[in-house]
């Protein structure tokens, strides 16, 4: 079996054994449990006081956590009852209702909610303002940023720190056999680093998903040492273990990333991009390491070596990351209007030079040279480190990042046509919220046929309600408009003498201002630049076959006579 299929097959097992470990075994867990939405919502006026307040979550969170307070014109009030879980959607996102045990007086009150995940303890903040029978001019609009700790933070870099000193480590040990053992040392150190970090992660955090991510650090990292430290240990399996040793390490990261909360696919990317991450770093970390004091046929040797790796998984490390950032950020506002979002177009820019400086060192392959790996290795390190940060700062998922909804508010009544009847409906004030159901019957027809007596109408697939007339001749009621977009509209008006006439259309409710704001959703572009990069991967190898064949042909030279057997630790 060659190294390639050795390799393919070692990552491809253990990544499949990790998948089923994580999705079998370990609940869905996240890193920042935010305000999607809320009832009231930021900014609303309600007409009377609210029987509680429901708030929709980007994860799921401890309810033992949350503490949220309100403060009216005299203070802070004391009127919540006890969270109440609503349950989980499809897309990971949770639902919590607090009762509101008194009566809420005319006036403004601002609601602030403090919650912690469910699984890895990661804390955010948000803040909202209604009014009761009170227009509000300002609302708080903080659009549930969260609020990180030190010991969150730390967690994230020690996270980042298992991740990369594995992933190095995993490189020195498959590139060991064509360096004549350089690197072993280096190996060791990195392994074990990784394993203090785990360690050290663990004592910060050690309930949960933070047990499961400290344990396995900790042994997959200890593995790998003991493949450093000890050369004789594994035999022609060597490959196989390091390739284990870093799936075990690393791939429960993703039971603590921001994906997982949406279980599922999005665990599956989760997994594989950190895995392929890893070890695509990894391996070129490590390269740039042993090519320092190496000779060109050695160079030779561990430049292919490197580039098979990153032939395996450098693709499947990128296509994942573009799907979830898919997942994760909802809009092109989204992307631009955050920290989480910036870090990611960080990250994507970077990763262009490093894939030009591949295809340029394939092309270039025949001399050896070291200069562009070592560049590459460096651009890594940047990424890496970038993605620590993106890692511990919540995604955009804030109302008013969600993407802005193809259809057009209405913004006058709409004419429906009632036997012989005009009938005119409209929702005022046209956004979500206590409303009015504003209807207006005209008769086509002089003289009437019939006197009107009675009208009644439904929004969405509430029951019809009767309206009542008013001095002006409009009939009117209240309605909860829950959700902005298309709804549909029933009104049925009865005449002395007349069968009951019935007209049927469509209302579309305007987002609540500050909402839906986020332009256009990413899938396309996502799709654009994941063509790209399939196919500048398959002109990546096309160079490379062309550069083999022609040293297939002319043969490589050992220009400064270096010995390939020799050996050095670093």
């Amino acid at each position: 079996m060659t190294f390639v299929s050795r390799l393919g097959a070692a990552v491809l097992s253990g990544v499949v054994l990790a998948i089923a470990l994580l999705l079998g075994a370990a609940a869905p867990a996240s890193a920042h449990s935010q305000v999607i939405s809320s009832s009231p919502a930021d900014g609303q006026r309600v007409e009377t006081s609210p029987k509680e307040l429901t708030f929709l979550l980007s994860e799921p969170a401890d309810l033992s956590t949350m503490v949220v307070t309100l403060t009216g014109a005299a203070g802070p009030l004391n009127v919540f009852g006890e969270p109440i879980d609503r349950g989980v959607n499809g897309v990971g996102h949770q639902t919590v209702s607090i009762p509101v045990t008194q009566t809420l007086a005319k006036g403004l009150y601002r609601v602030t909610l403090k919650v912690t995940s469910k699984f890895d303890g990661h804390t955010s903040s948000s803040e909202m303002v209604f009014g009761v029978a009170t227009d509000v001019v300002t609302p708080a609009g903080d659009d549930g940023q969260g609020t990180t700790s030190f010991p969150d933070r730390a967690r994230t870099v020690l996270q980042g720190v298992t991740l990369i000193g594995a992933g190095i480590a995993f490189g020195l040990l498959i590139l060991s056999g064509l360096s004549g053992g350089r690197g072993q040392r280096t190996a060791l150190v990195c392994a074990l680093v990784a394993a203090a970090a785990a360690v050290c992660g663990g004592l910060l955090w050690h309930v949960g998903n933070g047990l499961v991510v400290a344990v396995a650090g900790t042994v997959g990292s200890l593995l790998l040492a003991l493949l450093a430290g000890v050369p004789s240990v594994g035999g022609r399996w060597r490959e196989w273990l390091a390739a284990l040793g870093l799936v075990i390490a690393v791939a429960p990261l993703a039971l603590v990333g921001h994906a997982a909360a949406q279980g599922g696919m999005m665990t599956v990317l989760s997994t594989l991009h950190i895995v392929t991450t890893a070890a695509w770093s990894g391996a070129v970390l490590a390269g740039a390491i042993v090519m320092v004091k190496s000779g060109k046929r050695m160079r030779l040797s561990i430049l292919r070596r490197v580039s098979l790796v990153g032939s395996i998984t450098f693709l499947i490390s990128l296509i994942t990351g573009l799907l979830l950032a898919n997942g994760l950020v909802p809009s092109v506002a989204g992307l631009f209007g955050s920290l989480y979002g910036w870090g990611l177009v960080a990250k994507s820019l970077l990763v262009i030079p490093v894939l030009l400086l591949a295809i340029w060192a394939r092309a270039r392959m025949n001399r050896g040279s070291s200069a562009s790996l070592v560049v590459e290795a460096g651009l890594l390190i940047t990424i890496v480190a970038i993605g620590v940060l993106v890692a511990s700062q919540p995604p955009p998922a804030a109302a008013k990042f969600q993407p802005t909804p193809s259809w057009q508010a209405d913004t006058s009544a709409a004419a429906l046509n009632a036997d012989d009847l005009l009938v005119s409906v409209q929702v005022d004030p046209n956004t979500p919220g206590s409303r009015f159901l504003v209807v207006k019957v005209d008769d086509t027809r002089r003289p009437s046929p019939g006197k009107v007596v009675g009208v009644k109408a439904s929004l969405g697939d509430k029951d019809p309600q009767p309206l009542v007339q008013g001095a002006d001749g409009l009939w009117t009621t209240r309605v909860d408009v829950t959700e902005p977009g298309p709804t549909a509209v029933h009104v049925a008006v009865a005449r002395d003498g007349l069968p009951v006439a019935v007209a049927n259309s469509t209302w579309t409710v305007a987002p609540t201002p500050g909402t839906l704001e986020g332009g256009a959703a990413l899938t396309l572009y996502v799709w654009l630049l994941i063509g790209a990069l399939v196919a500048l991967s398959l002109l990546g190898l096309v160079i490379e076959g062309f550069v083999l064949r022609r040293d297939n042909s002319h043969g490589d030279a050992d220009v400064d006579g270096s010995d390939p057997r020799e050996s050095v630790n670093v």
